[in-house]
């Protein structure tokens, strides 16, 4: 049993030597837009002047797409492998920097860059990184429900919807630049996602006018209501700011105020029919 403990021992010893003999770096977008193009960059270091490139391969969920042997004919030192999501432009690659065309969601994914060198050391080394693509909205939230004016006392209801994204948009509402709190939300059924587009999304808000508000209103007494979609890195938002009356100025009854509010697939249907009309 102690020979094998040793015997496992020099055998780990001797691969982080070699691993050690090669220092890699990769620079690889976290984030990128569907339809685009993305440059991954490997960098390496060889810490032996005895030592030789061998090669150098990237992949893709651990299937290679592309490698450089340096020791190869020149027609040959490059190539390229069928991985889905992976579109490399050999015109605007070169040893380990190479172009991704062409970005679909299926582009999302670990990718790893592994460098290799010959005799004598024979040492390998790699990094891996992630890339996440994303489809963002065509444009930004739709806020639907809100009156012009409101006085104390009067509950404000209204809803906001995303268009269609991947990832899904978070949203969230604002009052005057503060996050409402979580009782003023109300959820709604998740969506379905709409084919070559993403999923849409979208949230109602319900609160009474009370004394803070007016306190606080903002310039000639309107409260900035504003609905924010976080698609990945990504921020969108849409404000409509609602004026603040005196209780005697009062025009709508709660009641009314609740049936003006759309409902989430009401809003959802006018985005659809409005995206229909757009591609016709």
């Amino acid at each position: 049993m102690k020979s094998l403990v040793s015997v496992d021992q020099t055998i780990k010893s001797a691969w982080l030597a070699n691993t050690c003999d090669i220092n890699v770096n990769v620079k690889i977008p976290r984030e990128a837009e569907i339809n685009k193009s993305v440059n991954l960059d490997c960098t390496w270091w060889l810490s032996s002047n005895n030592s030789s490139l061998y090669s150098v391969k990237w992949y893709k969920d651990e299937y290679e797409f592309y490698s450089y042997m340096p020791e190869n004919d020149p027609d040959s030192r490059i190539k390229t492998h069928p991985v889905n999501g992976v579109n490399v432009d050999p015109k605007s690659s070169r040893m380990g920097s190479i172009r991704l065309l062409y970005l679909t969601l299926n582009s999302t994914g670990q990718y790893k860059c592994e460098v290799s060198t010959g005799a004598p050391f024979f040492a390998t080394n790699y990094v891996k990184d992630n890339l996440t693509v994303i489809a963002l909205p065509k444009q930004g939230p739709q806020i639907t429900g809100l009156t012009q004016q409101y006085a104390l006392g009067e509950n404000v209801t209204a809803n906001c919807t995303a268009w269609p994204s991947v990832p899904k948009a978070q949203l969230k509402w604002t009052i005057n630049n503060k996050t409402v709190p979580y009782d003023y939300v109300v959820q709604h059924p998740t969506h379905q996602p709409i084919e070559s587009q993403g999923t849409p999304n979208s949230i109602g808000l319900r609160f009474t006018i009370d004394n803070r508000y007016l306190k606080t209103a903002s310039y000639l007494g309107a409260l900035r209501i504003r609905c924010v979609a976080l698609v990945g890195s990504r921020r969108f938002e849409t404000e409509q700011p609602v004026m603040l009356a005196h209780a005697n100025n009062q025009r709508f009854s709660a009641g009314d105020l609740r049936s003006r509010a759309p409902s989430a697939a009401y809003s959802l249907a006018l985005l659809l029919l409005g995206t229909i009309l757009t591609a016709t």
